[in-house]
């Protein structure tokens, strides 16, 4: 059997996916503003999430920490999720949900900016890292 039906319906899905951003483009302008803010200000950015999610905050703060299309200063961000022996640690000790809370906590200051990534929406450790952000 055949899996092209599939592929083509990951396409069109894609292509759609790709058609609807110009709905979220006033959104997207705010959040690149408060990351220049934040950049500008001297704070850093904290990035998070699970599986893919994590993969791609990974990538989203090395991009910013060692460059993206051309050379320029480095810029301060950390990935949440990059650390296997500090989230097993937080997850052993405090349990999963709260992994990146924790970290918030430790190394969040006013004027940081938490960028949350996730498929779902319904992750209780993005959900608490966002608590403790907005707490600080």
């Amino acid at each position: 059997m055949s899996d092209l039906p599939q592929f083509h319906d990951a396409i069109a899905a894609a292509t759609e996916t790709l058609r609807s951003l110009s709905s979220l483009e006033a959104r997207m302008v705010d959040a690149a503003d408060l990351i220049e803010q934040c950049l500008r200000a001297g704070n850093k950015l904290l990035v998070c999430g699970n599986g893919g999610s994590a993969a791609d905050a990974a990538h989203f703060a090395t991009e910013l920490v060692v460059r993206f299309a051309k050379d320029r200063r480095a810029y301060p961000a950390i990935c949440l999720a990059g650390d296997g022996g500090l989230l097993t640690a937080a997850g052993n000790d405090y349990g999963f949900d709260e992994i990146f809370a924790r970290q918030v906590a430790a190394v969040g200051v006013p004027g940081d900016v938490l960028i949350c990534l996730t498929t779902s929406g319904k992750s209780r450790n993005v959900e608490r890292a966002l608590e403790e952000a907005k707490a600080h």
